[in-house]
C-alpha cells in the first residue's frame, strides 16, 4: 500500500492506494480460463467483461465495466453466477473488481493491451 497527498476543494488529504497483485506472464484468458476449468457462468462473464472493455478501450476509455444485471442477462447469468464469476476471475488475476454496497460492481479488465 502506497500513499500520495491529493488536494480537493482547497483542502490536502492524504490518500492511500491499495496494491494490485500482478497479473501473471502473459497468456491469453483462453489459456487461463481452460486450465482453471471454471464453469459456464464464469465463461459467459468473462466474455461480456472482454466485449465491453473492448468497446471502451477502442473509444480511448479505460477498460472498466459496470457489471450490470441488464448486460448478465443476454447471457443467462443471474446474481449468484455474476458473484462466483467474478470472484473466480479475481482470483486468476484477470480482472480487478470494486464493490460497493448496494451498486453494480466494477471490473478492471486486465490483458488488452
Amino acid at each position: 500500500m502506497t500513499s500520495r497527498w491529493a488536494t480537493a476543494h482547497g483542502r490536502r488529504f492524504e490518500v492511500e492506494t491499495l496494491g494490485v497483485a500482478p497479473a501473471p506472464a502473459r497468456k491469453s484468458w483462453e489459456e487461463v480460463l481452460g486450465k482453471a476449468h471454471v464453469s459456464g457462468s464464469t465463461y459467459a462473464v468473462a466474455i461480456v467483461l472482454l466485449y465491453e472493455a473492448w468497446k471502451l478501450k477502442a473509444n480511448g476509455h479505460q477498460p472498466v465495466v459496470k457489471l450490470t444485471s441488464t448486460l448478465l442477462k443476454r447471457v443467462s447469468v443471474g446474481s449468484d453466477g455474476k458473484g462466483a464469476a467474478l470472484l473466480k476471475l479475481t482470483e486468476l488475476r484477470l480482472v480487478s473488481v470494486e464493490q460497493s454496497p448496494g451498486c453494480n460492481p466494477l471490473g478492471t479488465v486486465y490483458f488488452l493491451d
